[in-house]
């Protein structure tokens, strides 16, 4: 403890002049808080995917708000401990949010069109498509709506690890 507070405190690099590691943090938390509530309206989806695809987003967004939370805790009252506890944190969301980002891609690769569609009056009146065409535009908007949040996760922990690793290095 007293090693800690012998020293000036490590804290995350700026990379550039723009670069602000508090905006990062907070939309990074936005960005996961995002995508664990799209997990909701995965899982009620009924279509060819697997039904456990809703844990994608739910443990990709829990990731990405712990790697913002730690980057946040890390700017507020830095230490070399919260540091490394940042970098690990920033690593790991960006390996989820890529692994996310290549399995909504494929899940979106995968989307298969329903051939057979039976009209009845109530839905003919009311639309020209079949009730499974809406929800598979529904999984299709949600899916994209998804991969989108990982783009910007992706740009932003990979930032803040870059930042946090050099702070790491300098100290």
């Amino acid at each position: 403890m007293s090693s800690e507070g012998a020293g000036p405190q490590p804290r995350l690099h700026v990379l550039f002049a723009r670069f602000d590691p508090e905006a990062a943090a907070v939309v990074c938390i936005l960005l996961g808080v995002f995508q664990i509530l799209y997990s909701s309206p995965m899982y009620y989806m009924d279509i060819s995917q697997p039904k456990k695809l809703f844990l994608l987003p739910l443990t990709t967004g829990t990731l990405i708000v712990a790697a913002g939370s730690f980057t946040m805790a890390c700017i507020r009252s830095p230490s070399r401990r919260l540091l490394q506890g940042c970098v690990c944190s920033n690593l790991a969301g960006l390996l989820g949010a890529l692994l996310a980002f290549c399995l909504y891609c494929l899940s979106l690769s995968s989307i298969e069109q329903q051939q057979d569609c039976v009209f009845s009056m109530a839905y003919h009146d009311f639309i020209s498509r079949c009730p499974g065409e809406h929800l598979m535009d529904l999984f299709w908007c949600v899916t994209v709506l998804l991969l989108l949040y990982d783009v910007g996760a992706v740009v932003l922990q990979s930032l803040l690890s870059v930042s946090a690793f050099k702070a790491l290095k300098t100290n």
